[in-house]
């Protein structure tokens, strides 16, 4: 920029040079003629003058002005050349004859080219006059000088003397103007450096960054409009990061997991629960996974996947085409297909344990048209009796059921003492004709319970265990202490349950296979464990075949 700057000077001092140069020369020659011009000129005056002071034109007069001015003079005819008077040895005589023809002083300078006086210069004035106040015809008066080569060679050393001042101006003009613009152009450039640096940091995401300057000048301009673009870039970009971290937190937040691929299937986003299921899936699932977002990125439309077995669980998975890449949705839906395969067989179960008494009324009322015999007539009203009471308690236990799963029922808790409990439920069960033993343990605490839902959790399970014992053998209730828990025992010595029956006793509608036990509906263990759950209770069976059965009830002691 310095030497841009240097180059354009030196340019511009050049140039002027050219076109001064020639002019000064000139103005000098102009300057030289016009001295002996103001010969002529004051001459003039000087007649005028007399006039004026009506004083007439002498020799005498004319020979004191020539010798005022350096000229030689004289008064030459126009006819001839005749010289009438003076000290003239030379003149051009072309001049004289123009005066005296015009009536007008002529002058004109013309080179010497022979003679003594060879190369100098001859400068002639002619001015037509009266002498003596009569008019010599073609009569007019003439100053000559010579202007001899030192007169040319004082112009020329004075155009020389100028050129060597211009050029020292120039010289200096280019090294002012060096310094001045390597000074310029080095301030410039800093400026213009910071600018790229910081430029350049914020293009690696430093939106801090800012230019400082003092300057209103074009490159300060600059500088103001790199801040306001900084600082806009950086208000856009900090609501971009809020944005993806709102959307960052809301895809956390989710309970579906979230699989982010680009165009060629590499994993570009994952939230905490996609980490967490692909981090327990196999291989198979994770391969499936892919497939889909393949097909969902390659068709260009969605795909959804209803069903995928990973491990024991059962993800839904839907896939959608982006620009860059695929997007997939994974829902857990393995409780959701429990619930409703448990619909499914809660319906088909109910539907036959309804059609079984509904079917048996029916056929004992058909039997009752056509029997006469009154003792039979009554044994299938007893039968009646006894399929009305199933459907009735099998609609009480299935109304209780689905009241506890909508949380109409309400739980009354107060504290109870337990020891005391068994005994009334042992009272309540007199009718059976059974014995039942209570053993309970010193020192027991109350529980806070609702006693009322608790009595019948252990009605249940004292229903059962005397109708799966044999009728000589007593049933035992336990009563003890366990850490903070207190524990209550239901004991039978019955036909116990098959080891593989166990783990879904509790299930609704679930009956222990090869139970000889008919009038069942497999809700009543249902009925007592879902009890038991909003009670804040754990109920758990230990059972081995042919050797009895042990449900015991957990409930959690009073925090003193």
């Amino acid at each position: 920029m310095t030497a841009l700057f240097v180059l354009i000077t030196a340019l511009a001092v050049f140039t002027a040079y050219a076109f001064v140069s020639p002019r000064i020369e000139d103005t000098l020659r102009q300057t030289s003629e016009a001295n002996f011009s103001q010969v002529g000129e004051g001459f003039v005056a000087l007649v005028e003058e007399l006039r004026e002071e009506n004083r007439t034109l002498t020799p005498e007069v004319i020979e004191s002005y020539a010798t005022s001015r350096g000229v030689q003079w004289g008064v030459v005819l126009g006819d001839g050349g005749q010289i009438v008077n003076g000290t003239l040895d030379n003149w051009d005589q072309n001049v004289v004859e123009r005066a005296v023809a015009s009536g007008r002083p002529q002058q004109s300078i013309e080179p010497i080219e022979t003679g003594e006086r060879e190369g100098q210069e001859l400068a002639t004035y002619a001015a037509p006059v009266n002498l003596q106040g009569q008019r010599d015809a073609g009569a007019a008066v003439v100053f000559v000088r010579y202007i001899t080569q030192s007169d040319s060679d004082n112009v020329t050393a004075a155009i020389r003397s100028i050129e060597r001042i211009a050029l020292l101006a120039g010289a200096l003009a280019l090294l002012i103007a060096g310094v001045a613009g390597y000074l310029v152009a080095d301030q410039i450039s800093r400026r213009i450096s910071r600018l790229g640096l910081a430029a350049q940091r914020l293009a690696r995401g430093n939106f801090d960054e800012r230019i400082k300057t003092r300057l209103r000048d074009e490159v300060g301009s600059l500088g103001e409009t790199f801040n306001s673009m900084a600082a806009s870039l950086q208000a856009a970009f900090r609501q971009i990061q809020v944005e993806k971290e709102r959307g960052q937190t809301i895809l956390n937040g989710m309970t579906d997991a979230v699989v982010g691929v680009d165009r060629d299937l590499n994993t570009t986003f994952l939230n905490q629960r996609a980490r967490e299921l692909l981090a327990a899936s196999d291989q198979d699932f994770q391969r499936r996974l892919y497939e889909i977002l393949a097909k969902a990125r390659f068709a260009g439309e969605p795909v959804t996947e209803p069903e995928v077995h990973s491990a024991e669980k059962i993800i839904e998975v839907r896939a959608a085409p982006l620009e860059d890449g695929a997007l997939a949705i994974l829902r857990d839906v393995t409780e959701e297909r429990r619930i409703e395969k448990a619909k499914a067989e809660f319906i088909a179960n109910a539907s036959h344990e309804l059609k079984t008494p509904l079917f048996a009324l029916s056929g004992y009322l058909e039997m009752l048209e056509d029997e006469e015999d009154e003792e039979v007539r009554k044994s299938f009203l007893q039968d009646m009796k006894l399929q009305t009471e199933r459907l009735q308690n099998l609609a009480r236990t299935l109304l209780d059921l689905s009241r506890l799963d909508s949380g109409a029922v309400t739980f009354r808790l107060e504290d109870v003492d337990l020891e005391e409990l068994l005994y009334e439920a042992r009272s309540a069960f007199r009718y059976a004709e059974r014995e039942i033993r209570v053993r309970a343990e010193e020192g027991v605490p109350q529980v806070r319970t609702d006693p009322i839902q608790l009595q019948r959790v252990i009605s249940i399970l004292l229903d059962n265990a005397i109708k799966y014992s044999p009728e000589d053998e007593p049933v035992e209730l336990e009563l003890s202490r366990n850490g903070e828990k207190a524990e209550i025992r239901v004991i039978d010595h019955g036909c116990g349950i098959p080891e593989q029956d166990v783990p879904h006793i509790f299930e609704r509608f679930y009956r222990a296979h090869g139970s000889s036990r008919a009038d069942g509906t497999g809700l009543g263990l249902a009925l007592a464990h879902e009890i038991s759950t909003h009670l804040g209770a754990e109920i758990r069976v230990q059972s081995e075949p042919d050797a009895g059965s042990t449900f015991t009830l957990a409930l959690p002691l009073n925090k003193t």
